[in-house]
């Protein structure tokens, strides 16, 4: 039987190994688990990727990659200039669009991989951390604190920065605790539309929190 083409069996991997690392973790899957489960062999993995770490990176690079894609496809990414433009309800319409769009990549219908993939680094890490941090986890967290600046644009970094952490904390946690959370509403998977209202309710804390924030600082430098 004639081989099949070297960027096939180099796809091959890359789809076994965002299975593997994702259900297994990065500690937890081998070389030759991955080669097995995409039929070469384990000089294959090599000869396309150097080495497991050079595979892993390659997978959290391609997930990174579709997480930003879906972002600007949906229209959810603006630059700060742009944003000191646009009219404050847009902003928090922008604001519920990303974390609907977070949600959904998240819970699925089906679960994106980087989430499950996440979770394994957030557990158990690797010296992929580093990068993991550099390349998506800042950029993302950046990009979410513009958003929340706009509407509190009278307050300090670190108050933006604790803001975007909560509202990012909310998100991850039907994500990170969701075999508990389907135990507790006794059912196998979210229901259909159930990232679209979470992610509505998530805004609306938020928002109400961010409203507070606003009315306290105002409070605070009347009294001054």
């Amino acid at each position: 039987m004639a081989a099949m083409p070297a960027r096939a069996t180099s796809a091959r991997l890359m789809d076994a190994a965002v299975e593997l690392f994702a259900t297994r973790g990065f500690h937890g899957t081998s070389i030759r688990d991955i080669a097995e489960r995409a039929g070469a062999n384990v000089a294959a993995g090599h000869y396309h990727y150097g080495s497991k770490e050079g595979l892993y990176l390659e997978v959290l690079r391609a997930q990174f990659t579709h997480v930003r894609d879906e972002l600007e496809r949906r229209g959810v990414t603006r630059s700060a200039p742009a944003l000191r433009r646009t009219p404050r309800r847009e902003v928090v319409a922008l604001l519920e669009a990303r974390i609907t769009t977070m949600l959904e990549m998240l819970l699925g219908p089906p679960p994106a991989p980087h989430g499950a993939l996440m979770l394994r680094e957030m557990c158990d890490p690797t010296d992929a951390m580093p990068i993991i941090v550099a390349e998506f986890i800042e950029p993302q967290t950046h990009e979410m604190e513009v958003l929340v600046a706009r509407l509190l644009p009278k307050v300090g970094p670190e108050v933006v920065t604790q803001i975007v952490f909560s509202i990012i904390g909310q998100v991850l946690f039907y994500r990170f605790t969701m075999p508990m959370n389907l135990l507790l509403r006794g059912q196998t998977k979210y229901p259909r539309g159930f990232a679209r209202t979470t992610a509505r309710h998530i805004a609306r804390f938020s928002l109400h929190a961010i409203d507070g924030i606003a009315a306290e600082h105002r409070s605070r430098s009347r009294a001054r």
